[in-house]
């Protein structure tokens, strides 16, 4: 039976795009961390039972899920969570460094002191979210540090953008994480983008958070031989 996070109280949810967007991030997350692996069947009747929620809201979380490519759906096999397809991760890497970089880059902006502060206190989370061995918690940390950087400068719909081309690169970093160095070197390189904003070097800020986000092309071939189940065939269309 599917199992997610924990059920949508609509009463606290408010409006129905809200409670798709919450089936939306529950969906994501459950595939992004590999809980919905490639190829695995779901359907809205399923999630809707596990969420407590109508079929409507999931409908339209399955419509934007589709749109991120991480489920596959078809008359003949119904919805199916979709394999990585590298092609999606490196435009990914080249939209998510270009973009990221060039907020962090900006000399017309005083970053907020108060969104750099949360950033600090997840750098924190994230350590102690490997100690934990939390690497669902890690990913969420991950995120929130992203996304954050982005609102400190003032500009968080750049997040957004970034989200909505990140599903199958967020795959392939979950995987990477599975080894404690490269998830150890991550938290490393969030701590000096972060230096360097703190340090009102705009340059180097957006050198070092390009090449983090870059870092994810690392032992591609590696990842793949050990995790062939999750990839699309390099001649799959």
């Amino acid at each position: 039976m599917l199992t997610l996070n924990s059920p949508i109280d609509p009463a606290q949810s408010g409006k129905r795009d809200t409670i798709s967007a919450r089936a939306c991030i529950e969906l994501r997350e459950a595939i992004v961390t590999g809980r919905l692996k490639p190829g695995t069947n779901i359907s809205e009747t399923d999630v809707a039972k596990s969420m407590g929620i109508s079929r409507t809201p999931v409908r339209e979380a399955f419509g934007r899920l589709f749109d991120e490519g991480l489920i596959e759906i078809s008359p003949q096999s119904g919805t199916l969570v979709s394999r990585i397809d590298m092609r999606r991760v490196h435009e990914a890497v080249f939209i998510r460094s270009a973009l990221e970089s060039a907020v962090v880059a900006r000399t017309d902006v005083t970053p907020d002191p108060a969104t750099l502060d949360e950033l600090e206190m997840l750098l924190r989370e994230q350590e102690r979210s490997i100690d934990k061995n939390d690497r669902a918690g890690l990913h969420r940390a991950d995120m929130r540090f992203h996304s954050g950087l982005m609102r400190a400068f003032g500009v968080e719909r750049a997040w957004t953008a970034c989200l909505h081309v990140s599903a199958d690169m967020m795959r392939v970093q979950f995987l990477i994480g599975m080894r404690r160095d490269h998830i150890e070197a991550i938290v490393l390189e969030h701590k000096g983008v972060l230096e360097a904003v703190r340090g009102r070097d705009p340059a180097l800020a957006s050198t070092r958070l390009a090449a983090h986000i870059r870092n994810v092309n690392v032992d591609q071939a590696d990842l793949k031989a050990l995790n062939a189940d999750y990839f699309r065939a390099s001649d799959e269309a």
